[in-house]
This record gives C-alpha cells, structure tokens and sequence, in this order.
C-alpha cells in the first residue's frame, strides 16, 4: 500500500473527498505501541527519550506513530526529536539504525541549544 499523500496532488484549499476501503487487524493498541517505544528506546537509544501519544497512519503499512521527546529531569520535556512507527498488526517497532542515529543527532542539537 502506497501513503497517499505520496501518489496524490492534495489541493491546499476547498473541499477534498476521499473514499478509503482499508481492513486490518488491530492487535496492537495505541498504548500499547507507546509502551513498546519507551521500552525500545531506553534499550537502544537513550533513557532520556519518552514517546508521546500515537496517531495512527496509513502508508505502507498501518501503523500507530509515536512521536519521540527529549527530557531532561530538571525541566521535563525539553522538545520532538523524532518519531517511531509500530505496525497496529504485529507490534513490529520500525527503527532502524539511520533513524536511531538521527534522533541521537537532534537529541544532542536540542541539549546543546538549551540554556541546561
């Protein structure tokens, strides 16, 4: 399956109207797949990272997107340095190295540019 945002022009005003016929199992919920990025990312990446609340997506595969937020003890969340996306099937966490790396990259950016 193809992110339509991919194969369609979208108008930038006025009416759209889209009919999507999609089935699938949701075997995974949405806090489910938020535990299962905090659990991925104090594992692989980093325990400062905390994920946020998930959106579900349509594009290659269905799948909540969990966006990924820097914290810092003193302050809390210190800004987005990223997102994961888990597949609502299998629970499949899709994170693969590049992806780990930048969000690594953005985390050290946004500690370097906060008055810590």
């Amino acid at each position: 399956m193809s992110n339509p945002s991919d194969t369609l022009t979208l108008p930038r005003a006025g009416r759209l109207q889209m009919d999507v016929h999609l089935s699938v199992e949701v075997n995974v919920t949405a806090a489910v797949a938020r535990r299962k990025v905090n659990a991925f990312l104090a594992t692989h990446v980093g325990n400062l990272l905390l994920a946020g609340e998930p959106v579900l997506t349509l594009g290659e595969h269905v799948a909540w997107r969990v966006p990924v937020d820097l914290t810092a003890p003193p302050v809390g969340r210190l800004g987005r340095v990223g997102e994961v996306d888990v597949d609502v099937e299998s629970g499949e966490v899709f994170l693969d190295e590049p992806r780990i790396a930048e969000i690594r990259e953005r985390a050290h950016h946004l500690v370097a540019s906060s008055p810590l």
